[in-house]
């Protein structure tokens, strides 16, 4: 008969290491409510998948290099009224994305620019794709490297 711990380690073999943690605590709660085979199956895959893309969001939230975190939620639009909280939700289906457009928030500073670039791109990482921070001012340098490099 086989023990918690040994197939807790085979899970762990197959790098299922949510399963791998929570297979002692699942199966009491299985057992305690009387859940079926393939509810318990189920539930098992779903805590896999949720710890993996919780992983996943969090190590492109770090390859995204945002200087700091701001949510779209914390955005003021009663302070800046030039651009309103339906537009900027207009570009949650990141349609933008798929269509290799461009979005450019231009302004004086302190008005919000760098607020919603991030708040953007921390959406567009939940989403599912890959994000990478970069001012104007450091696309412009790295422009300039690449022109006098000759590429």
């Amino acid at each position: 008969m086989s023990s918690i711990e040994s197939v807790s380690q085979k899970y762990r073999s197959q790098h299922l290491t949510a399963i791998a943690q929570g297979l002692e605590q699942m199966l009491s709660a299985a057992e305690a409510n009387a859940v079926s085979y393939l509810q318990f199956a189920e539930a098992l895959i779903d805590r896999e998948l949720l710890q993996r893309n919780s992983k996943r969001i969090e190590q492109n939230k770090r390859r995204a290099e945002f200087p700091v975190h701001k949510s779209l939620d914390e955005f003021d639009y009663h302070f800046q009224t030039t651009i309103s909280k339906r537009e900027i939700n207009g570009l949650l289906d990141f349609g933008f994305i798929d269509n290799r457009e461009n979005v450019v928030f231009i302004g004086n500073p302190g008005v919000g620019k760098t607020h919603l670039a991030i708040g953007l791109g921390l959406k567009a990482i939940e989403a599912g794709y890959k994000v990478s921070f970069h001012t104007a001012l450091e696309l412009i340098e790295t422009l300039e490297l690449v022109e006098l490099k000759g590429e």
